[in-house]
């Protein structure tokens, strides 16, 4: 939890920054709506992951996998923008147990899944701005946009495992068939940058890196097995439409 004041504390005050900064006349609004497309690769560490790998095979580079990000970003200025997000995430890897097999040898395999949804808000800080004006009449000319921000939000989770698992408390374990699960809404924060490149009047190709920090507390069918890590790095290709 001091890892995740720290960076809300950083966040707050990057924000604060930028407003104070950049609160000068409005330029010209505009709006855009955002679709990316990329990958996600989850940072792991902590209580839980660390126990799991040394119980399973898994590894949670094992959930690498791909995210769907949507935003709606709007223009305070032409340096400032505030953006509303949603990205979606969701990975399934097979596991079995280190060192133990059933009695013909095979292993003993059951299936981890790790479902993340943030929902959050950020700020993003355009230092050379989005419109670069020319001309007597003071025409804004569209040009290459690069940007950097930070945002918080809420980050709504599932984890479950389901297949065949060990009883140690027979002797010899038993194994039976189950299925474990957890869901979760938890603080999500993240730092941001890209660039954009216009295609069109209205229209840009955007390549976008993300940082994420996120964990909660574990319940339910996995209640003290302490804190799941569900941050990570993120990078995403995509496009803009701005009206």
């Amino acid at each position: 939890m001091k890892k995740t004041a720290m960076v809300t504390a950083l966040i707050t005050a990057f924000i604060a920054a930028s407003a104070v900064s950049f609160a000068g006349p409005r330029s010209r609004q505009h709006s855009a709506a955002q679709i990316r497309v990329g990958g996600f690769f989850l940072e792991g560490g902590g209580e839980f992951w660390d126990e799991s790998e040394s119980v399973f095979t898994l590894r949670t580079e094992d959930f690498d996998g791909g995210v769907l990000g949507l935003s709606f970003v709007s223009s305070i200025n032409n340096n400032l923008e505030v953006g509303v997000n949603a990205d979606f995430f969701e990975e399934s890897v097979p596991s079995a147990y280190s060192g133990f097999v059933d009695t013909a040898g095979f292993p003993i395999v059951h299936t981890a899944r790790l479902q993340t949804t943030p929902l959050t808000v950020d700020v993003r800080l355009l230092p050379t701005g989005r419109h670069r004006i020319r001309g007597p009449r003071g025409h804004l000319v569209s040009k290459p946009v690069m940007y950097v921000g930070a945002g918080a939000g809420v980050n709504l989770w599932e984890y479950e495992e389901i297949g065949d698992f060990l009883d140690f408390g027979f002797d010899p374990a038993v194994i039976f068939f189950d299925r474990f699960r957890d869901r979760g809404a938890a603080l999500e924060v993240h730092a941001l940058g890209g660039v954009e490149f216009p295609i069109g009047p209205s229209f840009n190709l955007l390549f976008e890196g993300r940082y994420s920090w996120s964990d909660d507390t574990l319940s339910d069918d996995f209640a003290g097995l302490g804190r799941i890590e569900l941050g990570g790095a993120s990078a995403f290709a995509g496009a803009s439409f701005h009206f």
